[in-house]
């Protein structure tokens, strides 16, 4: 992280501290998108997947506790549909990508009786699929290739359609890349997401069925992927899901049109702002939903400070005046 997003961080943080000192936050749906969870720090350390946030179960608890204490309502998307009351605030969480360790989340949801939402890519699941962003970190660590050179590669591939994604892999790597290597980076297999989706605090959504990252597809391929990822996860939970989370967070007003079209009801991208009530969930609003990320290597309850603020908002209206 350079200096100046380091100081701006900070600046942030400080200001969200002098807000909610001195004002009430303003009434709002807070969405919050995590990947994997890790039991510990060590496990982190093995280098089987990509860090992404490294969140451990203690913090992922953490999270969930902070937003309870400050009077925060945790909902599910059907909840969304229904309607929110608008003189309270609400937490959504989401998972992405149907990571197997998302099962250790479990106790934490039972523990303090919150739903949460399992967005997933059927096509991995069906086949047994490692994710390919876990495969590209986890051989590029061991030839010794830099982090920098690592995500400038990842920045390439997230340009292609998945299956050019996978060609790339399948000749650097051999056909056997997609094998996952344990508990840590595997997905689910069939029968464990039926047993999963039947808990009481799990809910299920969409994620196309390959992690396509749409915006680089064309409009059949777009409705392909997303209506074949519905018709995937009803067959092996007997769920329809009501919600998608687009991968990687791009969206287009095409993508939620169609995402309308298929059936589904709310989507989610990762723009980094809160929800505001009322909420319009009419036409494409719906499908635009926003969300923010916690990161493993800084304080949970600092990022949650700053996320139950509106200076986020504040500086954005700035911005957006000049």
């Amino acid at each position: 992280m350079n200096i100046f997003n380091q100081t701006l961080q900070t600046s942030e943080r400080i200001l969200s501290d002098l807000y909610l000192t001195f004002r009430e936050e303003r009434k709002a749906l807070i969405t919050f998108l995590f990947h994997g969870l890790f039991k510990n720090q060590d496990e982190i350390r093995q280098n089987w997947v990509h860090p992404q946030q490294g969140i451990t179960v203690a913090q992922f608890r953490q999270f969930i506790e902070y937003y309870q204490e400050h009077n925060y309502h945790f909902v599910s998307p059907e909840d969304i549909v229904k309607g929110l009351e608008p003189q309270k605030n609400y937490v959504l969480i989401t998972f992405d990508d149907g990571y197997y360790n998302n099962v250790l989340a479990l106790p934490v949801l039972e523990e303090c009786r919150v739903p949460a939402v399992f967005f997933i890519t059927a096509n991995n699941v069906k086949y047994y699929k490692a994710f390919w962003w876990d495969v590209l970190y986890r051989e590029r660590t061991k030839s010794g290739v830099s982090p920098e050179k690592q995500n400038e590669e990842k920045r390439i591939l997230k340009k292609k359609t998945h299956r050019e994604i996978e060609a790339y892999l399948v000749d650097a790597f051999g056909k056997d890349y997609f094998k996952p290597l344990n508990d840590v980076d595997r997905p689910f297999t069939p029968g464990e997401l039926k047993e999963f989706s039947a808990h009481p605090y799990v809910h299920i959504g969409n994620h196309t069925c390959d992690h396509a990252i749409l915006t680089n597809y064309t409009r059949d391929g777009i409705r392909e992927q997303i209506s074949a990822a519905q018709k995937i996860i009803e067959e092996m939970t007997a769920i329809v899901p009501q919600s998608i989370a687009y991968p990687n967070g791009n969206y287009s007003e095409e993508i939620g049109e169609i995402s309308r079209q298929v059936g589904l009801k709310l989507g989610i991208t990762t723009s980094p702002r809160k929800n505001y009530l009322p909420l319009n969930l009419e036409g494409n609003h719906s499908m635009r939903l926003q969300r923010f990320i916690l990161w493993g290597n800084g304080s949970i309850i600092k990022q949650c400070r700053l996320y139950r603020s509106d200076v986020r908002e504040f500086l954005h209206s700035l911005r957006m005046s000049r």
